[in-house]
């Protein structure tokens, strides 16, 4: 594979994801050493606060490519902003408050389901920049990952906002905390409804075109031979 030199604004987004890539892996490896040694009830003290700052930066990569990349913007641009939005006001808004929910097992699956995510998602990112293309199976994780990861995050995230109302004082805070329960499945489902369009668009069109490319170049075109009459 090709690799290509950069414009200033693509090697700063390919910086970014080559440092998101290596944060979260340094986070995932964090979670799989601490968690068999002290538990799901000690693992918030030993990763929480790099997990909730490695959180913050979806968001910064967001800006960055809408700052730098993105000539124009859809409706759909606007589920990345939503997912890193999510994600800072799952660490700070929620679980920063009351860390005592922290010790739930829900959280551990959330750990392990953002960790999954933006692995992939920030490698892929970064490889095609500086490839313009990706290996097969990279493509295929990056537009097939969210049938694991999303539903371990959402139902985690679900479990500890609900956990949260046992302990919170302010009252506008509870109201946000219950309004954030009732809007997690119908925006979920759009959500899940997104991401299925993105991997019919970008993975099934992708793959159907070249297979058929393949089908068409194994296929020998059959010349017809003119008969001819000899005379004798």
């Amino acid at each position: 594979m090709a690799l290509y030199p950069l414009t200033g604004a693509r090697k700063l987004i390919f910086y970014y994801n080559v440092v998101s890539t290596t944060l979260w892996f340094c986070c995932f490896c964090r979670f799989l050493i601490l968690l068999p040694l002290v538990g799901r009830k000690f693992l918030p003290a030993g990763i929480a606060d790099f997990f909730h700052v490695v959180s913050v930066f979806p968001l910064i990569g967001w800006t960055l490519v809408a700052a730098l990349a993105k000539p124009s913007f859809t409706l759909n641009d606007l589920w990345g902003l939503f997912d890193a939005v999510r994600m800072i006001w799952m660490c700070y808004g929620v679980i920063y408050p009351h860390p005592k929910i922290a010790k739930h097992t829900s959280y551990s699956f959330l750990i392990l389901g953002w960790c999954i995510q933006n692995m992939i998602d920030c490698f892929y990112h970064g490889f095609k920049t500086k490839t313009r293309t990706s290996p097969l199976w990279l493509f295929w994780l990056h537009h097939h990952h969210f049938y694991l990861t999303f539903f371990v995050s959402c139902i985690s995230e679900m479990i500890l906002v609900f956990l949260s109302l046992g302990f919170v004082q302010n009252d506008w805070h509870e109201l946000a905390l219950k309004a954030c329960i009732l809007a997690y499945v119908p925006v979920g489902y759009f959500l899940f409804g997104y991401l299925r369009g993105r991997k019919a668009t970008k993975y099934d069109a992708f793959m159907e075109k070249r297979n058929r490319g393949r089908v068409q170049s194994q296929e020998l075109p059959r010349v017809q031979q003119p008969s001819s009459a000899v005379a004798r």
